[in-house]
Formats: C-alpha cells, structure tokens, sequence
C-alpha cells in the first residue's frame, strides 16, 4: 500500500523584483518534518521541497536538537562560486518523517543532510537519502502536488 502526501503549494510575491518588474508570482513546494531525536521525536517544521538541491540543509537551531549521526566537516556553495559565499556543514546521517497538513505520514526515512554552522539558512529537503525515495508529482496551473512512498 502506497501512502500518498500533499504538498503545500505557496504562491508568493517578491516585492522588491516586483517594483522593477512585473514579475509575478513565485511558487515555493513544502511539506511538515518530524525528525528523530535521542528521546522520541521532534516537533514539526515546515520544509522547503527543493527539487534542484541534492542533499537536504538543516539549519542548526533544529539539528542541535536531532539525533544526528556526524560524519564529516565539509562546505556547500550556492551558485556564487566564492569561497566567501560557502556555508561550513557538517554531512550527518539523520532520520526522519514526512507529514502532509492532514498528518498523513511517509514511514521513517534514513537520509544525508549538510547540517549548517548557522542558523541563517531555511530547512531544505534535497534528493540524497530522501526524494529520491518518493515520487512527486506537481502540477501548478491546477494545484495539484504530492509526494508519494
């Protein structure tokens, strides 16, 4: 039996491209995390689904509370390719729920995730250990996304 999410569809305006441009709206996937901790689970937050990122970032007001199995110091970059602009992370194997608003729930999940040094960095889900398990669907024009184990 498969279980099937929805995914939270956000459209949102970027106000400061909005008054050089008529840009629009932006679209922004996410979906509710519990993750595990030494004592039991963690509260949920909401994650930003990245389709483009290839492994997940936590952000470290939430990793510190995680059980988070370290495994090396390493640095990320986006798409400035300074060493000025890279984030310090510590690649982790941590472990994991999906929840839909409707607490519907993927079954655990082992997965890599760069955990930031920092807390100026949003909960991003990437592909390592993680999407790649699922299938997801997303149709904007209807409003219509679900992530599916």
């Amino acid at each position: 039996m498969s279980t099937k999410l929805r995914i939270r569809i956000k459209k949102l305006v970027d106000p400061e491209l909005d008054l050089k441009l008529d840009y629009g709206e932006l679209v922004r996937l996410s979906i509710l995390i519990r993750f595990k901790t030494k004592s039991g689970w963690s509260k949920l937050y909401e994650a930003i689904i990245d389709t483009g990122a290839h492994t997940s970032v936590i952000p470290k007001y939430i990793w510190e509370g995680i059980d988070a199995e370290e495994k090396v110091d390493h640095s990320v970059q986006g798409i400035v390719p300074k060493k000025e602009c890279s984030l310090p992370v510590k690649v982790s194997i941590i472990r994991g729920v999906l929840f839909d608003d409707e607490l519907n729930h993927t079954n655990e999940v082992e997965f890599y995730a760069f955990c930031a040094i920092d807390d100026r960095v949003p909960l991003i889900l990437g592909f390592k250990g993680l999407l790649e398990r699922f299938t997801i669907c997303f149709n904007i024009s209807s409003g219509v996304a679900y992530l599916e184990e």
